[in-house]
């Protein structure tokens, strides 16, 4: 028995400096895992790193330009300097074009733009108001009445406005037209039936103007004519000049008051008593008096009265 006691306390602790063994190798691999795996994190937080870094500064990449360089010098790195330093330049370009956000770049000029469209709708009203002002202020109302020479207004009388090489015709209702005309130069002209045509030139130069044609009847126009003719009776005696007093039957007398190839203004034959009497107007003529066997007698006569002439002529 007392061999038995003594190999068992020899086992016991036997199993004991085992389980101790295993514990420390056991403790020795977790400590060289952990330290594996510490390194390994380590590692892997250097490998990610540079993500992370570029990562956090491409979100201010629209905010900060000196964001692009730096992403143009990373990209040195890796390759050409000066290639990407162009590409740094190109991308710097394209930040301005696309626009910052955050130093409200764009915003102003988006705000000027708009602004300037703004003021310049505002300015272009504006100027088209005072441009149709401006007109408005040019036109003048020229009213024209159309009356006879009694003063009663012609209804229907036809009005004619002309400027230069264009016209306007219109009718003048109750007597009266008016017509719409800038400042300038004009003509009116009125026609009515039974009337003579009347003319007169205005002038527009910043007020409305009225005008008054008067036409004349065209009877009292040929009433006019007829008492404006102041006609005289010339009594012409013919005779031979041989010292008789013989008178010449069927002498002809003519009066020219122009030339004589237009043909007499008045003529006359002489009675069985040498005798005729002519109508004529007041003027100057030149008188022609002629018969058979005699020569013809020629002369200048003025005529302003009523007159007797004798005249003689010589045998041929």
């Amino acid at each position: 028995m007392s061999n038995s006691s003594r190999r068992q306390p020899a086992e016991t602790r036997s199993i004991q400096t085992g389980v101790q063994v295993m514990l420390t190798v056991a403790g020795v691999v977790l400590l060289v895992a952990g330290l594996a795996l510490a390194a390994s994190g380590a590692s892997i937080n250097g490998a990610l790193g540079p993500f992370g870094d570029d990562a956090d500064e491409t979100e201010p990449e629209a905010d900060d330009p000196a964001a692009n360089g730096g992403d143009d010098e990373s990209a040195a790195d890796d390759g050409d300097g000066d290639d990407d330093g162009d590409a740094g330049d190109d991308d710097d370009d394209a930040t301005d074009d696309d626009g910052d956000p955050d130093d409200g770049t764009d915003s102003d000029e988006s705000d000027d733009g708009t602004g300037d469209d703004e003021d310049g709708d505002e300015d272009g009203d504006g100027n088209g108001s005072e441009d149709e002002d401006d007109d408005a202020d040019d036109e003048h109302t020229l009213t024209a009445t159309i009356e006879d020479d009694d003063g009663d207004e012609i209804d229907g009388a036809t009005v004619e406005l002309t400027s230069g090489f264009s016209s306007t015709e219109r009718t003048a209702d109750d007597g009266t037209v008016e017509f719409t005309v800038d400042d300038g130069e004009y003509t009116l002209t009125a026609s009515a039936d039974g009337y003579e045509d009347a003319e007169t030139d205005v002038e527009i130069d910043g007020d409305d103007e009225d005008e008054t044609l008067v036409l004349e009847s065209e009877d009292d126009e040929d009433e006019d004519e007829d008492d404006d003719a102041d006609e005289y009776t010339l009594t012409t005696l013919v005779e031979d000049d041989d010292g008789d007093g013989d008178e010449i039957e069927d002498a002809t007398i003519e009066f020219y008051s122009g030339s004589q190839l237009f043909g007499p203004d008045a003529e006359a034959t002489t009675d069985d008593d040498g005798e005729a009497e002519l109508d004529v107007e007041e003027g100057e003529y030149t008188v022609v008096v002629s018969a058979d066997d005699y020569e013809d007698a020629e002369f200048d006569l003025e005529v302003d009265d009523d007159d007797e002439i004798t005249v003689e002529l010589e045998e041929e």
